[in-house]
This record gives structure tokens, C-alpha cells and sequence, in this order.
């Protein structure tokens, strides 16, 4: 079925990850271009009490932490920055990372749309992150300062990150400075080292629908050197039919750390394979929770990620920092879909709505026909950033300023064909060896050439005017050069050069010694990848991304985003005496607006030829809204609470493409719809809510639940806001963990307590698309996991 390091830029947006108990200061580095790794922590003191420290691998009943910032870092930042730390991820025990990102992110929700929990879609204030071909791209994300959204389409495969060599994530917003794609803001990794992380840990799993997964860490310092490891490994049968997984993953890291500075080497490798299951009709889902529509759905991720940085402090003011990386991704995809390919009784050929074809009626007509659909991507990319940083007073004046440099250069290899095929009754698809040769309809073997230069020069200023007013200023210059080569013929050969300096501006101003305000203003710009540009003629659309065609211009992504708020860090004894033995520990809160207008934004849009698309700008959008943030902690308790409304509309008249939009006749022409300003973005959900709390009971019992609550959204295709809303959905989940001994931990997860399908993402097809079933409803949808329940066991030393 066809559906549609880091560290930061400077010390402002590294190091949130401090912890309130801690009252110490990350040592950061401050990186703008390609973000850079963080230099190491120091790894915690052994233990002295019968509560171990969280810091270590061999904790006994690890007490709940805090991600409050040290406040004079945190108070620094003119926008919205929020952090996770690797053990507040740990708390919810989740394998995958944007299971941890749904759960705790203020903002951030995660749309099903290929029906799998490991190709999530990752919305951040409706702009997403996703590994899904054909949807356009609205954060960058850096591993330890490394781009990974990759060179064909800037999609994000989130199920090639190892979650549990995660030190800490971070969201950042308002920074051009993360270059391209950061139109909504940057997602920042920072993995563990032998520096930060000591011990050995082995976490064994099982439980429903199959489940067995299995983790380990290891990390050691001799002397200067510092080694660290990471494995994961799953296998799943999957809550959906054909939708099993089987994933491997592995990090590395070597280091060393001198008088003057420090050096990593590390390595990051992936061989994922899973089933895809994608959104099915609301009249199949009605019948089986599980239904697919149409099969085969397979795809294989293959990683290796090489990576070597450091950093040296060459006067107690001027540091530098270099950085080299070298990244291979490879895909295989497998897609059983429908197709537009007609075969008549007593006919010769088959033929499509555009005509007749030159493919015989094999079986007279007698059998439904169906596609399977194969693409290859064979990526490389390799890159680097030197970047030099000033700390120092001017004038009386403490002043710090960043310079730096990136470059990235990808270059890919695309192949695709179609194989004809029947589709039988139980949906799957069955080829029979012709392979589809169909110039004169679009459909044809493709063999691409892509090769993409990414340069960036930065600079950003931080000024304290006085001891509370902080005054932060900067701009990057992007230059993106991207050129298509057709292997085949000279139809999809094509270039385009896209450059633009993008300023940033805030300020931060102490109002009290615990709480500050923020504003800023910043730009950002989004280059169209080569997928998009080889598919961006209305007339001849393709088969996203299965097939290719002609590449009429796109002009790049440009948007204006404007932050405001409040935040604070209150010591809840100081600030209630009364109710001190009550409400012993911290409060750290966030308060704040957003509103980001995208110029020229890309849209993937269908086509009236059955199964097809392309892609276009579709003038100006506006993503606005509220978030709130709350967080509370002791030395048994991590508790928090997050709210965002997100109002995401359209803000230009435009036409789009939506054959299978049932009210088309009514509120559109010939298969398309009229979208007039104030509309709303399709599979942006307006409210986001969510809360969880840690408890322990006593030092060896812990305790945690969790839920998330997400509104509605309208569904693809449905721009005009006629066919109504998905329902909202509420998600609880239980945890609970016991220490048997000093190294032995069991525990037991109850997910989705309640049993509640969430349906996250919807879109329409076509009822007629499968001659021998009749469907009466055009939507279809993706349903998310039932009741799951898994218990554990975990060692550590």
C-alpha cells in the first residue's frame, strides 16, 4: 500500500543536562555549525551511602533525577531548550528513543504513519522528523554532532540510534545556526563515553506479541584513556500482520583526555530489518485491529557511522575544535501496493487512465492485478567542522564569541523497478517476473545519481550587558548544492544551487535570582533534497519514492520564528517554609510562546493517477502556539507535567491535489481542493498533554506511570478541513522495578494499561482499488499497539 555534538552552538545551548543536585556545571563545548560532541564529564565518586549514585552502572535502587540546568547556563538561553538526561530516558525503559521523546518532550508527539513502532514520524511542533519517504523535513538531528538526517531526502531513521549509549538529548529552537532543515528546531544527541559512563550492565526482556530484547554497556578509564560499548538487539512479531522487527545496533568509543584538551574516536553500526505495515481502511480495521492493506511491506536499514573529533584549549581563552565523520546508509525496500494498470476480459493489453500500454493481459482479465514495488538507496556522506571560541572580558564587558565552518558532502545511488504482480485474498502480492517498462506513463526502471555539498560559515556573540541582561547575537550563511544524474537517460539530469544567511537575535534578562525571561528572532532555510527535486512536476508525477521523474524547480524552504517566555528554578522549601517537610525539593518551570512563518513551504501532494504524487510549494504556513513545562524533584521523586497547543494553518490560497478526498466534487475541481488561508495543517495534533512521576517506595522499590494525550488531527489529504478529525487518544502506562541484591534488578512494564488503539495518523484512498473487495469508507488509518505487558531483568557491576 502506497503512503504517502552535540554540544551545542555555544555554551548557551550545551549543557541544560546539569542536574539541580549536582549544582556543577558541564563542561561543553561550544559548537554552531555542525553541532560537536560535548567534552566529557567526570565520572561520578563511588558510592558512600546505601543509595548508590545514578551516575554509575552499578546502582542498587537509583534515585530519581532532575534535568534542571545549572541555572546560570540555563538562564543564558534566549529560547526554548529542553533536555532529557540518559537516566530520566532509562526511567521509562522504553528500546526505542522516540518512545522516550512521546512520553517526556514537552511538544513532541509521534504520528504512526507506516503502522510500526521503529519508523516513527516525530513531530515537534508541527515540524517533523521522519524516516518516511516523501515528507518534508523540519529538524535537523545531530548524534554527537553528526547530521544524520540523510543525503537522498533528510529523512531520520530513529531505529538506527542506540538509546541506551544516550547521555542526554536535547531540543533546541530559534538557532539557524544548526543549519539546514532546523526550520523547527534541532534534536541533539550527546552518547556516552568511558569518561562519563563506568561499569558493566546487562538488561534481558521479554514479553508480548513476542518480544525478547537484550542490552549492554560497558564502559572503563586507565589512565588517560577511556573506552565505552553499547549493544542493543530486538526481535518482535509485531501488533500488526506482517509487521514483525528484528533490530541490531552498536556504539563505540575511544578516548583520550590530556592536560590541554581531548579526542574521540567512535563508531555507530546498524542492521535493522522490519515489517511495514502502513495505515489500512477503516472497514478492514473495523473487522481486525491488525489488518494490513496489501503485502509485502519490508524495509532493511544498514549503518556504519565513523567518527573522529576533539577538542584543545590553547590559552584559557581561546579554544578550538575540530571534527571528521564519515557516514554509510544503505536501504532495501519492498512495497506490495495496488496499481493503476487495468486488464480488460477479451482485451490484448492493459491500460491506465492516460491510455493504452504495452503490457499484455496476461490472465485475461480474470485475476486482480497488483504491483511490487523495490527501491535501493546507497548513501555516503562525509564531513567535518573546525570551529575556534573566545571567552574573554572586552571593555569590562564578559563577552563570548564563536566562529566556525562545516562542510558535508553525500553523494547517493537510487534504483528502483516495479514488478507486476496478483494480488490474492489475503492481500498479499505475488509477482510473477515482468518487470513494468512504461515510459509513456511514467513507470519505468530508474537508475539515479545524487551527490549534495553542504557548506556552512557561522558566528554567533553572547554579551552580558549587566550581571542579569544577556544579549545573544549571530547569523550562518547555508550553501546547498544538490545535482541529479539520470543513469538511464537524460530525463531526471537536473542541478540547483540554494544559498542564504540566516540571522539570530535574543536576549535574556534575570528578573529574580531564580527567574528569567527570554525573547528572540531567528531564520532559518530548508533546501529542497533530491528526492523532492526529482519529483516535482505535477504532469508527470511519481510514485513516491518508488519512481522519478522530470525536476522542475522548487524554491527552498525560508521561515521567520519569533520565542518568547519565562522560566525559573524554585526551591520549593525556600519558597514555601509552611509546607517544607511536604514539598522538599525543586521546581523547574517554562513558560512560553511560539510563532514560526514558513515561506515557500514543500508539501507532498497525490496525484489524480492512482497511487502517485509530487512535490510542491505550497505558499506560507504558520506554526503558533503555547508550551508549558514542569518539573519537580527529590530525592524520591521525579515528577513532570508538559502542555502545548499547537494552531498550524495555512496561510496562502492554493490548490493541492486530492483524488481520493471523497468531497472533492463538492469543494474542489477535478480531483483537486481549494485551500484557502486559515486551514489547518493536516496530521497536526492541536493539544499535546503529558505527566509522569518516579517514586521510590524505599532504596530497593521504585514505582513510575506515565501518560500521554494527544487531540485529533485532520487527516492527510483532507487540507480543506471537511471529513473531520481522527478521535483523541490517551496512553497510560505502569512501571515498577525491585532490587533483589547490589547487582540483580527485576522489573515489570505495563504499556497502554488501558488498551486504547490510538489512531495517530490517517489518510484517504481509493475504494475501487481492489476489484474483488468492496469498501465503502475512504479513510484509512493506523492503529497503534494494544496492552502490552514485559518483565526484566537487569545486572549490573
Amino acid at each position: 500500500m502506497r503512503y504517502v555534538k552535540q554540544v551545542s552552538l555555544i555554551a548557551l545551548y550545551a549543557s541544560i543536562a546539569t542536574t539541580a543536585r549536582a549544582q556543577q556545571a558541564l563542561p561543553t563545548i561550544e559548537v554552531g555549525g555542525a553541532p560537536l560532541r560535548s567534552t566529557s564529564r567526570p565520572a561520578a565518586p563511588a558510592p558512600t551511602s546505601e543509595r548508590p549514585q545514578t551516575r554509575s552502572a552499578a546502582t542498587a535502587a537509583p534515585a530519581p533525577t532532575t534535568t534542571q540546568a545549572s541555572p546560570i547556563v540555563r538562564y543564558a538561553v534566549p529560547a526554548a531548550t529542553y533536555t532529557i538526561t540518559g537516566n530520566e530516558l532509562q526511567n521509562t525503559r522504553a528500546f526505542n528513543l522516540t518512545d522516550n521523546l512521546l512520553r517526556q518532550a514537552p511538544g513532541v508527539i509521534v504520528n504512526d504513519v507506516a503502522g510500526g513502532p521503529f519508523l516513527p514520524e516525530v513531530d515537534f511542533r508541527g515540524f517533523v522528523a521522519s524516516p518516511i519517504a516523501g515528507t518534508p523535513q523540519g529538524l535537523a538531528v545531530y548524534q554527537n554532532g553528526i547530521r544524520v538526517n540523510e543525503a537522498w531526502g533528510d529523512n531520520v531513521y530513529w531505529d538506527m540510534i542506540p538509546s541506551v549509549a544516550i547521555d542526554r538529548f536535547t531540543l533546541v529552537t530559534g538557532n539557524p545556526l544548526f543549519g539546514l532543515n532546523a526550520i523547527g528546531g534541532a534534536v541533539t544527541l550527546d552518547m556516552k563515553n568511558g569518561f562519563t559512563w563506568q561499569g558493566f550492565e546487562l538488561d534481558g526482556r521479554f514479553g508480548s506479541r513476542g518480544r525478547r530484547q537484550a542490552s549492554m554497556q560497558h564502559g572503563l578509564i586507565s589512565g588517560p584513556f577511556a573506552t565505552y560499548m553499547a549493544m542493543e538487539a530486538l526481535g518482535d512479531d509485531g501488533y500488526r500482520q506482517f509487521s514483525g522487527a528484528h533490530i541490531k545496533r552498536f556504539y563505540g568509543d575511544v578516548g583520550y583526555r590530556g592536560e590541554s584538551g581531548e579526542i574521540h574516536a567512535n563508531v555507530t553500526l546498524a542492521n535493522n530489518k522490519f515489517g511495514v505495515s502502513g495505515p489500512a481502511p477503516v472497514d478492514l480495521t473495523n473487522l481486525d485491529e491488525s489488518a494490513v492493506f496489501t503485502t509485502p511491506q519490508t524495509i532493511k536499514n544498514t549503518l556504519s557511522m565513523f567518527d573522529i573529533n576533539g577538542v584543545f584549549q590553547a590559552t584559557p581563552t581561546w579554544k578550538l575544535f575540530g571534527d571528521i565523520h564519515y557516514r554509510a546508509f544503505d536501504q532495501a525496500r519492498v512495497d506490495g501496493n495496488t496499481t493503476e494498470f487495468e486488464c480488460e476480459e477479451g482485451e490484448e493489453f492493459c491500460e491506465t487512465d492516460a491510455g493504452d500500454t504495452n503490457i499484455p493481459n496476461f490472465f485475461n482479465g480474470q485475476v486482480a492485478l497488483g504491483a511490487v514495488d523495490r527501491t535501493w538507496t546507497r548513501s555516503r556522506t562525509v564531513g567535518g567542522t573546525v570551529q575556534v571560541t573566545n571567552d574573554d572580558l572586552y571593555f569590562g564587558f564578559h563577552n563570548k564569541i564563536t566562529f566556525g565552518v562545516s562542510y558535508d558532502h553525500g553523494w547517493t545511488a537510487f534504483s528502483a523497478n516495479e514488478e507486476l504482480g496478483i494480488i490474492q485474498p489475503n492481500l498479499v502480492v505475488g509477482g510473477f517476473g515482468y518487470i513494468v517498462e512504461e515510459q509513456a506513463t511514467g513507470i519505468s526502471s530508474v537508475s539515479v545519481r545524487a551527490a549534495n555539498d553542504y557548506l556552512g560559515v557561522y558566528a554567533l556573540d553572547s554579551l552580558d550587558l549587566t550581571d542579569d541582561l544577556k544579549v545573544t547575537a549571530g547569523a550562518r550563511f547555508n550553501r546547498a548544492g544538490i545535482a541529479l544524474y539520470d543513469m538511464r537517460g537524460t530525463t531526471l539530469n537536473g542541478n540547483g544551487i540554494f544559498t542564504r544567511i540566516n540571522p539570530v537575535a535574543g536576549l535574556t534578562y534575570k528578573i529574580l535570582p531564580n527567574v528569567s525571561a527570554y525573547a528572540s528572532y531567528s531564520e532559518a532555510n530548508r533546501a529542497p533534497t533530491p528526492l523532492e527535486l526529482g519529483c516535482a512536476d505535477p504532469n508527470r508525477p511519481c510514485l513516491i519514492d518508488s519512481f522519478l521523474v522530470a525536476d522542475p524547480p522548487l524554491k527552498q524552504v525560508e521561515a521567520q520564528t519569533i520565542e518568547a517566555g519565562f522560566r525559573g528554578d524554585l526551591a520549593m522549601p525556600t519558597v514555601m517554609p509552611a509546607y517544607a517537610d511536604a514539598l522538599p525539593g525543586n521546581l523547574n518551570w517554562s513558560l512560553g510562546v511560539f510563532r514560526t512563518y514558513s515561506f515557500n513551504d514543500i508539501l507532498s501532494v497525490p496525484s489524480a493517477i492512482n497511487g502517485r504524487g509530487y512535490f510542491t510549494n505550497a505558499g506560507t504556513t504558520l506554526r503558533q502556539g503555547f508550551e508549558s513545562s514542569f518539573r519537580y524533584t527529590t530525592e524520591r521523586v521525579n515528577a513532570y507535567l508538559n502542555y502545548t497547543l499547537t494552531d498550524a494553518t495555512f496561510r496562502s490560497t492554493i490548490v493541492l491535489g486530492a483524488p481520493d478526498n471523497p468531497l472533492t466534487g463538492i469543494f474542489g475541481t477535478g480531483g483537486s481542493i481549494l485551500v484557502t488561508p486559515g486551514a489547518n495543517l493536516t496530521s497536526v495534533p492541536r493539544h499535546r498533554f503529558k505527566s509522569g512521576i518516579d517514586f521510590a517506595v524505599n532504596p530497593l522499590w521504585k514505582i513510575g506511570a506515565d501518560v500521554v494525550y494527544s487531540s485529533g488531527p485532520w487527516i492527510r489529504g483532507d487540507e480543506i478541513n471537511i471529513a473531520g478529525t481522527l478521535p483523541s487518544y490517551a496512553i497510560l502506562n505502569f512501571r515498577t522495578s525491585y532490587q533483589l541484591g547490589p547487582n540483580i534488578q527485576v522489573y515489570g512494564l505495563l504499556e497502554n494499561v488501558t488498551n486504547t488503539r490510538a489512531r495517530s495518523f490517517g489518510t484517504f484512498f481509493d475504494t475501487n482499488d481492489i476489484s474483488f473487495l468492496a469498501f465503502n469508507n475512504p479513510r484509512m488509518v493506523s492503529i497503534g499497539p494494544p496492552l502490552g505487558v514485559y518483565g526484566g531483568v537487569k545486572i549490573t557491576y
